[in-house]
């Protein structure tokens, strides 16, 4: 990552780390609502109940808010993935798609916009490596509990889902069908993860 875009302080104190969670969770509350331009370092520490000269001593500026947000979204993506295939072990493959698309809509659902702003940022922001990492440990998650899975097929499954749920959510209220949704990831998932005949 650049280094205008690490955070200034990796907190090591309970109380600081509270304060960085709190920066990053009045972040994403404000890009659930507003377009990214409209969101300032001002806007942020107002949100978190800061000053903005407390932020800056943590965030240098607001694309390493925006780079630190994503690498906490990958990073529990790739936690959430992870934690539905260790406990496939013993379940079938229907309970696996199920839990698999319920867990990636309920993530996407309530915090879609702002991870529409952290993936169609991940190239300006020079975080594509950090992304490919997830990925990979994705895919090697999904290789471990079912080795027949297509690495490539793997990542771009779990992105079109991404994208249904997404493309969804951007519609009026009105429009929203998320048994719709659920069903094409689930068919989505289904073609995936289909023993080869």
């Amino acid at each position: 990552m650049q280094h205008r875009l690490k955070p200034r302080k990796v907190p090591q104190q309970r109380r600081s780390q509270k304060t960085r969670e709190d920066i990053l969770e009045a972040a994403a509350r404000l890009l659930n609502r507003h377009p990214l331009e409209e969101v300032s370092t001002n806007h942020i520490a107002r949100k978190t109940g800061i000053s903005v000269g407390t932020l800056y001593k943590y965030y240098p500026n607001k694309d390493s808010i925006l780079a630190d947000l994503s690498l906490m979204y990958m990073q529990k993506d790739a936690e959430l993935v992870g934690a539905i295939f260790d406990k496939y072990q013993a379940r079938q493959l229907s309970e696996l798609l199920d839990e698999l698309v319920d867990a990636l809509m309920e993530v996407h659902i309530y915090d879609a916009r702002v991870r529409g702003v952290v993936y169609q940022n991940l190239g300006r922001l020079r975080l594509v490596t950090e992304a490919q990492n997830t990925r990979q440990q994705i895919q090697a998650k999904g290789a471990t509990v079912l080795p027949a899975l297509e690495p490539g097929l793997t990542w771009v499954t779990l992105t079109a889902i991404s994208s249904v749920v997404f493309s969804m959510s951007q519609l009026q209220p009105q429009y929203r069908n998320w048994s719709f949704a659920r069903d094409l990831c689930r068919h989505a998932l289904g073609l995936l993860m289909a023993p080869e005949k």
